[in-house]
């Protein structure tokens, strides 16, 4: 988010204390609404209030209009509130724009719920709501503000009334609304402002011809009274008392008291939303500009420096809107030519969202294509999928299909984002294309095909030998990296975990040499997945970890690496931080997210969150997870939601949940078939249907039958490559035949496991999905039975020793941090919240921060994620 705090439109030293006053009664009401028109000082008013009392917890939300998205709105949201609270709940959060219209009201339920449970009271700040229009983001705010009636405040300020109804929380006496007649500024505080900027004092009949034109709008009264600063009586004599003069009064005072030199510097620059010296200099044909700017800046013409972005500025919106006006009355010959060379400037910089900007408003259609081509073919190489659709979706089909360039990655997009209907209508009008005349290679076209397939039939996908082509001699690089990528995608599915391997690692060396650093994150995870399967979990772990760490978190080549980072965090028994990621990756994905990325993400929390007896929130995320499968076919990822669904309501002890779940499974109609009497070839979906089926027998007594799934599943994985998930099953049915063995017997098969499958393997993913196999495993080393590595004890120690038993800080961390700080650090290692560390040490949240935050200071770290993982062994 460009800006994280109001900026004000009056200048920091005056402060209107009335209105502060009466904005301070914010707290006593679920929604406070500012509403008057542009320029009243909402804004002004916001920032103020913000910098009067920081002990409050502020997330403060700029909107534009391309907010006005449901998804980009509530992930932006999401995203800010979890900027303040770093344990903010998001799985209300589903980045599915059609889930959402179809329950809002479900949506802000969940919403609600997530800021009820945020201890300490927030403020949610949305500046700018005239921007949202959109009916789903207005109806889950309008049923989340319904139900609040917690600590949380949400303040909206717009120009509009907002697009729903306030009636009730109006009859509730539920809303604040200051509106533009509380906004007016007095007589007093037009004297006030006056003398603060500077200006020779005003007589009252000034100030009372002054309030009568402006009525008080806080914009108006200070164009006026710069002018006056600047130029006298004159000034607030030419005013005529209408809004549209004021601003139109506005925009001549500022250029008719410029040199012709500096009026057409004003002129020009108004194409820029934003900009910079080299970016005038190069545009408008000059040099200087950056010492023009800064001078321009301190002269206080209108012209405002960007946030967080030093030596960028931009103008009042105001007088940008007029300049721009001006321009196209004055010079309308120059405007093409000046948004041509911006165009080519912003292209050159990789800034394809601005250039593109500007070569539409340059009315040079061929210009536009070809950087849109560009722009999308980069995209598609960076993984940046929803701007690819951002852009071609509003073309036109004969726009669209009269560029086979604009073809390409629009399928790849729409594949990709799981429209796979409409990416068929693409293909489809590609190939006839190709018929007609020569366009895309039919290479290309073949390999669209194959990819379209992959994703929208996952097992069901048959490549047959339409691969051959594609990988045969004399191939283009990147055309033969993308089909090793899906072959090997393919093979993972398939269990052939050697072949998927193998081309996997040639794909990501050409995919690395071509520069497609999305797809080469996916065959990272793809390799990742491959050696997690085969039980090489070292290998896996040190790929992973290097591969994360060299990754910028802004590149969508992350979501599919921190992906891999999760499982690898939460097998090492690394807890908090695999959970903590996770949250990070749930802000994160969305439509164009890799399927595996989805499911790993939602199902690896809800097991994290389960664990720490968050029940209500892991089931929500499973259920949300299965509403997600349903846009395509998922039966794979399906059938690992029905396995993690029925082992936590075996572990809960809560039959009445597993017998509802066992007959929306068809589990009896399964056994009654005897789907799992004999061994076949490795399916997946076979494999965790029939490990749900021995959790429900389990509970209902009949372990019998339950150890002849077991043992017919373990012979059917014998036989595959997937030695993770035989070694999974064998602990389960080492489990099941335990009260049947002597503890002699017991040992042997227990070290038969270990020997045949390495210690190592027998991780956190083994204990969880085989209950009552970690109280086999840690009896033995407890009693000195079984010999491990001292590594091994170290990672799964909070089976061995008390939970109570907090770590001793090292002798580095003693020297570094305070005693206090010590004590804080350790209750972040050991996962507690931030809320839940104030709670135990006693101390207000905000201590809380700012103790974290002197923390990762003193210890070079930036964040939450990165302090647990530095007090971790990797391997």
């Amino acid at each position: 988010m460009e800006d994280r705090k109001p900026s004000s439109a009056i200048p920091p030293g005056f402060a209107r204390e009335e209105l502060l006053e009466l904005l301070s009664h914010c707290e006593h009401f679920p929604l406070t609404l500012l509403l008057a028109p542009a320029g009243s000082g909402k804004s002004t008013l916001l920032a103020h209030w913000q910098a009067g009392d920081t002990r409050r917890t502020v997330v403060y939300y700029p909107l534009q209009a391309r907010d006005n998205d449901p998804v980009r709105f509530f992930r932006r949201l999401a995203e800010t509130i979890r900027g303040q609270v770093e344990d903010f709940d998001i799985s209300w959060f589903n980045p599915f724009a059609a889930e959402m219209h179809q329950a809002p009201e479900v949506v802000g339920e969940y919403l609600a719920d997530a800021l009820e449970r945020i201890a300490g009271g927030l403020y949610i700040v949305l500046d700018d709501f005239q921007h949202i229009s959109q009916p789903t983001i207005l109806d889950v705010l309008s049923a989340m503000l319904e139900r609040l009636s917690g600590d949380t405040r949400v303040i909206l300020s717009s120009r509009n009334h907002p697009g729903f109804s306030l009636s009730r929380l109006k009859l509730e006496n539920k809303l604040l609304c200051i509106d533009q007649h509380d906004l007016r500024m007095t007589a007093a505080q037009i004297q006030q402002l006056n003398a603060h900027l500077g200006g020779p004092s005003l007589s009252q009949t000034y100030v009372d011809s002054l309030m009568a034109m402006t009525e008080g709008w806080v914009a108006g009264v200070k164009v006026a009274l710069l002018a006056y600063a600047r130029f006298g009586t004159i000034a607030l004599e030419r005013f005529n008392g209408s809004q549209p003069e004021i601003v139109d009064y506005f925009g001549h005072v500022v250029l008719k008291r410029l040199s012709p030199h500096l009026r057409d510097f004003f002129l020009c620059s108004a194409i820029f939303e934003r900009f910079d010296g080299d970016l005038c200099d190069h545009v408008l044909e000059r040099s200087g500009s950056a010492l023009l700017l800064e001078d321009i800046a301190v002269r206080e013409l209108f012209m405002l420096p960007v946030d967080n972005q030093p030596g960028w500025y931009r103008y009042h919106a105001l007088l940008h809107d007029f300049l721009a006006a001006r321009l196209a009355v004055e010079q309308p010959h120059r405007i093409g030519a000046l948004n041509c060379r911006a165009a080519h400037c912003f292209q050159q910089r990789g800034d394809f969202e601005q250039a593109l900007q500007h070569a539409q408003r340059s009315n040079d259609a061929e210009l536009f294509r070809c950087m849109l081509e560009e722009a999308c073919e980069q995209w598609v190489r960076s993984g940046h999928f929803a701007e690819v659709l951002k852009w071609l979706e509003p073309l036109s089909e004969s726009e669209l299909f009269a560029s086979p360039r604009l073809l390409v990655p629009m399928v790849y997009a729409l594949t990709l984002s799981r429209r796979f209907h409409q990416a068929r209508y693409c293909l489809d009008e590609l190939g006839a294309r190709a018929s007609r005349e020569p366009t895309v290679d039919v290479l290309t076209r073949q390999l669209l095909a194959l990819n379209l397939e992959l994703f929208q039939f996952d097992l069901g996908f048959t490549p047959g030998e339409r691969w051959s082509d594609l990988l045969a001699a004399g191939v283009p690089p990147d055309i033969r990296a993308l089909a090793l990528t899906i072959l090997s995608y393919h093979h993972l599915l398939n269990a052939r975990l050697q072949q998927a391997i193998s081309m996997a690692l040639e794909a990501k060396a050409l995919l690395e040499q071509t520069g497609q650093s999305f797809l080469e994150s996916y065959a990272d995870l793809i390799i990742a997945l491959c050696n997690r399967n085969a039980c090489r979990a070292t290998s896996a772990r040190k790929d992973v970890y290097h591969d994360y760490q060299r990754t910028e978190r802004s590149s969508p080549a992350w979501v599919n690496r921190a992906t891999a980072m999760v499982v690898a965090l939460y097998e090492q028994n690394q807890l908090a931080a695999a959970q903590q990621l996770c949250e990070d990756l749930m802000a994160v994905v969305s439509s164009s997210s890799a399927t595996e990325t989805i499911a790993t993400v939602h199902i690896t929390l809800s097991r994290l969150l389960y664990r720490r007896q968050s029940d209500g929130r892991a089931g929500r995320l499973l259920e949300q997870l299965s509403r997600i499968l349903q846009l395509g076919n998922y039966a794979r990822f399906a059938s690992q939601v029905a396995q993690e669904s029925m082992r936590q309501a075996f572990l809960g002890g809560r039959p009445a949940a597993l017998d509802a779940l066992a007959q929306r499974l068809g589990i009896e109609e399964r056994l009654a078939a005897g789907e799992w009497e004999r061994a076949q070839p490795y399916d997946e979906c076979w494999e965790r249907y029939g490990l749900a089926a021995v959790y429900w027998l389990v509970q209902r007594g009949a372990q019998p039958r339950a150890c002849r799934i077991l043992k017919v599943l373990a012979e059917s994985l014998r036989r595959s490559e997937m030695k993770a998930r035989t070694l999974v099953v064998e602990a389960n049915l080492l489990v099941l035949s335990a009260p049947q063995l002597s503890k002699d017997e017991q040992l042997r098969a227990l070290l038969q496991l270990v020997q045949h499958y390495g210690i190592v393997n027998i991780n956190r993913s083994v204990f969880d999905e085989a209950p009552g196999f970690a109280e086999a495993v840690l009896g033995l080393l407890q009693s000195g039975q079984l010999d491990v590595p001292e590594k091994y004890r170290e990672t799964y120690a909070e089976f061995l020793l008390a939970e109570s038993t907090a770590p001793a800080p090292t002798p580095d961390l003693a020297s570094l941090l305070t005693g206090k700080e010590v004590e804080i650090f350790d209750c972040l290692l050991s996962g507690l919240s931030n809320t839940e560390i104030s709670a135990r040490m006693g101390i207000a949240l905000s201590t809380t921060k700012w103790h974290l935050k002197n923390i990762y200071s003193k210890l070079n770290l930036s964040s939450r994620t990165e302090a647990i993982l530095s007090q971790h062994p990797r391997s």
